[in-house]
C-alpha cells in the first residue's frame, strides 16, 4: 500500500461524525489521516491510532498501538490503556479481517456511554463485482479496490449492518458512497431506487452505544 493510501483522510465519512467525536479509536487507520485531520478542525479531542503497523509522525496523534487487530488481547490492552473512546473509526478496515464480528464485540466494550461507531465496508453486490460474475463467469483479483486481493470477508448492505449490529449497538444512520454518477442516477430514477445497490461502492455504517 501506498503511503498515500494510509495517510488518506476520509471526508465523505465526516457527514456521519458527530460534531464533537471526543476520544477517538482510529482502528487500522495506517497513519492516521482522518482522525488526526479531525483534531485539527476541533471535533476530535484526543486520537489513538491502532494498526499492524502504526508509524504516525504526525502530532495530532496523541499515542499510537501496533499490533494485530484480531488480537483481542491487543483490543483489549489499547482499550484498557486509553479508553473508553467516544468514537471509533473502522474505515475499510473490517474487510480485511478473518473475524471481523469478535472485534466489534471488543470495540463494543470500548465505547463510552452513547459513543459510536463508524465503519466503510465495500459493497459485493456493486456492478464492478456482480456483472463481471454473472455474465462472464469471471471474479479476477485485482491489488485494489472493490476485488482487493487482501479482502477476506465479502458484505452486503444486510451483512453489513447485521456485522455492526449484533452485539446490541443500535443502526443510526448508512450512508452510500456511489460511482457511475450519471448512471446511478438515470437507474435510480428509472426504477424507483431498487437497482441502487448495484451502483453502490460502500456502505458507511454509524452505530451508537445505547
Amino acid at each position: 500500500m501506498s503511503d498515500r493510501y494510509y495517510g488518506n483522510v476520509r471526508r465523505d465519512v465526516f457527514p456521519l461524525l458527530p460534531e464533537k467525536c471526543g476520544r477517538v479509536l482510529d482502528l487500522g487507520g495506517g497513519f492516521g489521516g482522518t482522525s488526526s485531520h479531525l483534531k485539527r478542525e476541533g471535533r476530535a479531542d484526543y486520537v489513538v491510532l491502532a494498526d499492524l503497523v502504526a508509524d504516525s509522525h504526525d502530532p495530532d496523534v496523541d499515542r499510537a498501538f501496533a499490533g494485530n487487530l484480531e488480537d483481542s488481547s491487543f483490543l483489549e490492552k489499547v482499550i484498557e490503556a486509553e479508553g473508553p473512546f467516544d468514537t471509533v473509526l473502522c474505515l475499510d478496515v473490517l474487510e480485511h479481517l478473518r473475524e471481523p464480528w469478535d472485534v466489534i464485540v471488543s470495540l463494543h466494550k470500548g465505547l463510552s456511554k452513547n459513543g459510536v461507531i463508524v465503519a466503510s465496508i465495500p459493497n459485493m453486490r456493486h456492478v464492478n463485482l456482480t456483472v463481471p460474475l454473472v455474465l462472464k463467469g469471471e471474479f479476477e483479483l485485482t491489488n485494489s479496490y472493490l476485488r482487493d486481493r487482501t479482502h477476506l470477508r465479502w458484505f452486503t448492505r444486510k451483512s453489513a449492518v447485521e456485522l455492526m449490529t449484533r452485539t446490541g449497538l443500535a443502526l443510526e444512520d448508512i450512508k452510500r458512497n456511489k460511482s457511475w454518477e450519471r448512471w446511478h442516477k438515470l437507474t435510480d430514477l428509472l426504477t424507483f431506487g431498487f437497482l441502487s445497490d448495484f451502483f453502490t461502492i460502500q456502505y458507511v455504517i454509524r452505530v451508537r452505544n445505547r
